[in-house]
């Protein structure tokens, strides 16, 4: 997505995780998928697994809690609490 620096199955990695927690914030919350791809650009999703690739063993859909709750959200994080 953003950085080209990484080898092709941490960019294959990233890529997967990345779709999957846009598909969270779509589907779960309601966001458009351009909305869904910038919310995952400024949250810093994609730096975050490449330091430190514990990430990639938590859920997407708490990865798209986690975005929005650091976005302050709160009418999709209301969504949530209803769901």
């Amino acid at each position: 997505m953003l950085n080209k620096n990484v080898n092709a199955e941490l960019r294959s990695e990233i890529d997967l995780i990345i779709n999957r927690i846009a598909h969270e914030l779509v589907n779960e919350f309601g966001k458009s998928q351009y909305e869904a791809m910038e919310l995952i650009k400024k949250s810093g999703v994609e730096k975050s697994l490449i330091r430190d690739r514990m990430g990639f063993h938590e859920s997407p859909y708490n990865w798209a809690l986690s975005i929005l709750t650091d976005n302050d959200d709160f009418e999709a994080l209301e969504k949530y609490l209803y769901h």
